[in-house]
């Protein structure tokens, strides 16, 4: 029996999105592909090849606009309500991203179980192209998977070519999607049955009486079902209305509906009067105190206990309470992780080196925060210092620097081809960052350029190869630099 690699499939998908987006995902539901699942729908179609020990085979991921816009704007922090119907460049790249993971979860995982039908495994990236859903005629093998991402529905497509189907038994298995279609023929009854009941009603009285009959005994039958109804819910809340009446009885000898006993106002015996006699002099009387005695039938135990229940600090949460302080405690911790691998994000992206270092010809000074080489040399004039750098020339007074460096800012995250770019102009000190704008929102800043010549050049070259990439110039100090990408 050969080998079933459905569970692994279904695993390698979930895993990553796990690791991905930093979310928990599940399979929810897996059917076979209908034609109205792909109708009007704009997909990204990425082809994915194994080369196992005995043969090759094909993936072909189908993954709807609204779907990649979901895992987009989860990977970049963006509303999730806000999906679109169109699949844009990022959006794209994004997909190809999680279809390469997917696909190396994959081919590891079957690496590691070692089966001896398939054996050993390897994987690359064909052809991804975006198409429409009404052009893909032949959904032969095409499996529907519908995915929970904790509370989002996300939908991908994965097509089956002939020579893996005999090692996904269990996909294989499933059945098709589903899809409710309105019922013509039932209507067409009812009309008919309609139709009859007045053709009886428009019959004469001089029919056989024993037809009448039969009409009657129909009649008693439809009918008793709705007597048998009624008796239940008379029955129901009848016995309800027992209850209750019973309950308030029971409540009422307890004596739940007496009002509070009023304390009495007492002569106070212990307090001492003057007794006044007119032919007399003042004489003040004292009396003896009197004892109190407490009986234990006296203390009304009830209501004891539910003073002493109203002045205890601890409060008694009910459940809808202690679940949403477990849901708000799990955001915050989400959060958390969320910004630590953001911040591990930026900083490996910080440190990479674009070019190869090479030994300059006359030593130079390096800034010890950001760690790029300046070439500096110094005129003294007077009271005012001028210093020449490769950034540019200012002026110093009072022996205070504030140094502009130039930079290119863009908010696309191509980071492969700024990588590749940013070596054509030769520049020596050039690195990319990703950083937060005035605004917030993630931008990758691209420098600094020695000169304003090279900064120029690399606005042209971003534009010669991607025009629809919106580029801008900026001059910024260090610090505000270091303020915007959280370099320590």
């Amino acid at each position: 029996m050969a080998s079933d690699l459905s569970k692994l499939i279904q695993e390698s998908i979930t895993l990553t999105l796990n690791g991905l987006l930093a979310k928990d995902a599940k399979i929810l539901q897996l059917t076979q592909a209908h034609e109205k699942d792909l109708q009007n729908l704009q997909v990204l179609k990425v082809q994915s090849v194994f080369d196992f020990s005995n043969f090759s085979s094909e993936f072909s991921f189908f993954v709807p606009a609204k779907s990649c816009s979901l895992i987009f704007n989860t990977m970049m922090g963006s509303p999730i309500t806000e999906l679109s119907d169109e699949i844009d460049d990022d959006a794209e790249d994004a997909i190809g991203e999680f279809i390469s993971n997917t696909s190396g979860s994959l081919t590891t995982s079957i690496n590691g179980t070692e089966l001896e039908d398939i054996g050993q495994t390897k994987f690359n990236i064909a052809h991804k192209e975006i198409v429409e859903g009404n052009d893909v005629l032949n959904l032969d093998n095409t499996y529907r998977f519908k995915i929970d991402l904790e509370g989002s529905e996300l939908i991908i497509f994965i097509t089956f070519d002939e020579p893996i189907l005999p090692f996904i038994a269990e996909i294989a298995s499933s059945e098709i999607t589903h899809h409710e279609e309105t019922k013509i023929v039932e209507e067409e009854e009812v009309i008919e049955n309609k139709e009859e009941i007045e053709e009886k009603k428009e019959k004469p009285e001089d029919l056989d009486t024993t037809e009448d009959k039969k009409d009657q005994e129909i009649i008693k039958k439809e009918v008793d079902p709705k007597e048998k109804k009624l008796k239940i819910i008379i029955i129901t809340v009848a016995s309800l209305l027992g209850l209750v009446i019973l309950s308030f009885l029971v409540m009422y000898f307890l004596g739940t509906f007496e009002p509070e006993p009023i304390p009495e106002k007492n002569e106070d015996i212990n307090t001492t009067k003057p007794i006044k006699d007119p032919n007399q002099v003042d004489v003040i009387k004292y009396t003896t105190l009197k004892k109190v005695v407490f009986k234990e039938n006296d203390i009304d135990k009830d209501r004891l206990n539910n003073k002493l229940t109203e002045l205890t600090k601890y409060r008694v949460l009910n459940k809808e309470e202690l679940e949403a302080q477990k849901l708000a405690e799990k955001n915050r911790l989400f959060e958390l992780e969320r910004e630590k691998e953001l911040l591990e994000f930026s900083k490996k992206n910080h440190e990479e080196a674009i070019f190869e270092k090479k030994e300059l010809d006359r030593p130079r000074i390096i800034d010890k925060k950001t760690k790029f080489e300046k070439e500096t040399f110094t005129i003294q004039k007077d009271d005012v210092k001028i210093i020449d750098n490769t950034s540019k020339i200012i002026k110093v007074e009072n022996e205070e620097t504030i140094r502009t460096l130039n930079y290119v800012v863009t908010s696309s995250l191509k980071y492969s081809l700024f990588k590749s770019l940013v070596q054509e102009t030769k520049t020596e000190q050039a690195r990319i960052s990703i950083c937060n704008n005035l605004s917030g929102k993630t931008t990758i800043y691209i420098g600094p350029f020695e000169t304003e010549s090279l900064q120029q050049k690399m606005v042209e070259l971003i534009q010669k190869n991607n025009s629809n990439i919106n580029v801008s110039l900026e001059k910024i100090s260090e610090e505000e630099f270091n303020t915007r990408c959280n370099l320590e």
